[in-house]
Order: C-alpha cells, then structure tokens, then sequence
C-alpha cells in the first residue's frame, strides 16, 4: 500500500527511470550511476518510511542494484526468490519491518523453507533484517563477503553458520546472544570483532554459561554488565586490546584475561584463590605486582607498567 502523497506514486516504469531522474516520474528513492558503456543503471532504492503489503518482484529486474534499503516500513510478504539474482548486492536493509517467516525468499530459482538462503549474494557486505518477525532455521552459510550482519528480534533457531570462520571480513555480528532465552555457550574467538554492545537488560536475564571471545580486535574497558549475568562462569578474553583495571566484581571459575592492557593492583578476591580451585590467567598485560607466586600471573611475561593519561 502506498501512503497518500508518497513520491512512490510517481514512479513509472514505462520509462528508464534513469533517463527520467527526478522528474515527476521518479522524484526519490533512486540513484543512478554510469557503469556500462556510458549507460546509467540503477544502482540504489530506498524507500522511506510509510509503505505497507508486499515487496514488488519487479524490484528484482534491476540486476546492477547495490543497495536495497526498505527499513523502517510494513512490509509483510516475502522477498520474491528473484532477488538472488541480484549478484552485486552490497548492502541489503529490511529491519524493522512485519517480515514474517517461515519463508524470507532470497533464493534464486527455487522455494527455501530457510531464512534465508544467501549464497547467491556473492558481493553482500551489509545485511540487516533485524526486528521483524521471521521464523525458521539459521540459514547454513552466509556470503563471506560480510561486514555487518545483524538479525536480532526475530524467531531464528539452528546453529552459528557452517562458515562462519569463513568470514574474514566481518565486524559487526549482531544475534542478542547476551539476551537469547536459552542459549548457553558462545564461541566467537579468532576473528575480528571490535566491540560488544550492551544488552538492554545489562544481561540480567542471560542463559549464558560459558562466553569465549579470544583473539579478537575487542577494546575499551572490561565490560562490567558480564559480571551481572547471573549463569555466566567462563570468560576468555585473552588477546585482545581492553584496558583499565580488573573489576572486583567477577568471581568465575574460568577467568582468562592474559594478553590485553590491564593495568592496577591485583584484587583481593583474586589473590585468595588457590590452585585447582578456578581457571584465571591474567599473564601478558601491564599489572603492577603480579609475581609468579600467584597461579594466575604465571606462565607469560610479566610487565610492571603504569599508565597516566593526561586530562586536558
């Protein structure tokens, strides 16, 4: 359904609408580029907020689309399977929206019973279907060319996708792990994730048990909402770039912060804990007095640095 008075009504496609931009025929929602032969070719649609029904399949026909932004309206019915055709979609925005499962089309050729088959989408890096309403498996492979990929606020259930160490590019992975009803365990070490956002209920409600983020680009300081999650007792967050002092507020049986930017005195909950009752590493940071009477600095070289910043 378009809303009254939206520019969406001027659309014609009886003409190129690249030939006719930003006339009374096409007055938004587009961009041309000249990319064959001189010839324009639509490259990107965005439609604002207000629209409602079904996704035209003839969106699909525009095969040098790199940007489909539909966010933000009231979209209902499925993306036509065609849509896998579009080889040189880059970006891809359906969040916020009534999407609803258990079929999102985005295969070409065929019906999917998945949400959704990507692997036709070769150039994809931004995908975001989040907060619609989508049900089903989490489709087995994404396209390796990813950067953000974010489905939080749906109904998907299945495992992380076969390739997800496959994805070398990827930043921004955004699934509400911290807030999944019944989740326990998450393994994401050995990639290249720079930050973790925080959970709207700072993690009060996590079935979190065990958390393992090692060997990534993660920054800033310890993130303290961890320590409210109620089942969480393994951390590892070794060998990434966080910084600040060890928060007194961790008590966990697995503890693994070696090989970061820790600086500061070692706790005193800390310096009680005896072998063999947990499994703390804090080895190859900048702690100040961290000898190798303690189990936990043992093992890594020890550097008593302080850090003084200066407050302008």
């Amino acid at each position: 359904t378009v809303a009254p008075g939206s520019c969406l009504s001027s659309w014609d496609f009886s003409v190129d609408p690249c030939d006719h931009l930003f006339s009374d025929r096409f007055t938004c929602g587009f961009r041309c580029d000249r990319i064959v032969s001189g010839s324009a070719r639509v490259t990107e649609i965005t439609l604002d907020p207000s629209f409602s029904g079904s996704v035209p399949d003839s969106l699909s026909k525009l095969v040098r689309r790199k940007r489909l932004a539909l966010s933000g309206n009231s979209f209902k019915c499925l993306i036509h399977a065609s849509v896998g055709s579009l080889s040189q979609l880059e970006e891809l925005y359906l969040d916020n929206n009534d999407f609803q499962g258990p079929r999102l089309e985005i295969r070409q050729n065929s019906i999917s019973s998945e949400f959704p088959y990507l692997g036709s989408l070769k150039s994809l890096s931004f995908l975001d279907a989040s907060d619609n309403n989508i049900t089903g498996k989490i489709p087995p492979t994404f396209p390796t060319s990813l950067v953000e990929l974010s489905v939080r606020n749906n109904n998907l259930v299945g495992n992380v996708p076969e390739n997800f160490g496959d994805m070398e590019f990827l930043q921004v992975l955004d699934l509400i792990l911290f807030d999944h009803p019944s989740l326990q365990q998450v393994t994401l070490s050995y990639n290249n994730f720079t930050s973790l956002q925080v959970p709207a209920n700072m993690g009060l409600t996590s079935k979190l048990v065990a958390l393992e983020l090692s060997y990534n680009e993660l920054g800033g300081f310890l993130p303290a909402y961890l320590a409210s999650m109620p089942n969480l007792s393994a951390l590892s967050l070794e060998h990434n770039k966080f910084i600040g002092m060890i928060p007194t507020q961790f008590a966990l049986k697995r503890l693994l912060w070696g090989g970061n930017y820790l600086f500061g005195p070692i706790s005193g909950h800390l310096m009680g804990m005896k072998p063999g009752f947990a499994n703390v590493s804090l080895v190859d940071n900048c702690l100040y007095m961290c000898p190798e009477m303690f189990f936990f600095c043992q093992g890594g070289d020890q550097n008593f640095f302080f850090f003084f910043y200066e407050v302008s």
